[in-house]
């Protein structure tokens, strides 16, 4: 009778790298310059070619931002806690977007 052993260890995300020899920076730390559509309210993102959906959408009840936040984009930064999960930080608040798979608007905004 034959047995087979298999031994291992690996890197846990602490350890990516992104060349040999460094050591990415963790998720968190990429925040990237964002310009977040609020014309019709803060419920959807397109980030990366797909929409994204805010955790809790955001609006002044007709359709538009919420007041403090500018219209027709909020600059901001955005950082991808994973990769389904985008945080947007702006001077008017803060929205936490999950990645759907979405490719098209889920509806037109005039």
């Amino acid at each position: 009778m034959a047995m087979l052993f298999v031994v291992g260890c690996g890197a846990g995300a602490a350890h990516r790298t992104s060349t040999p020899g460094r050591v990415a920076p963790p998720l968190e730390a990429r925040a990237i310059p964002y310009q977040l559509y609020t014309h019709c309210g803060i419920e959807w993102a397109r980030i990366k070619g797909t929409f994204w959906r805010a955790q809790h959408p955001l609006s002044d009840g007709n359709g538009n931002p919420p007041a403090g936040w500018a219209n027709p984009f909020q600059p901001g930064t955005l950082t991808f806690t994973n990769a389904k999960t985008a945080r947007f930080t702006s001077a008017a608040g803060t929205v936490i977007f999950d990645r759907t798979d979405r490719a098209r608007p889920p509806f037109i905004c005039s």
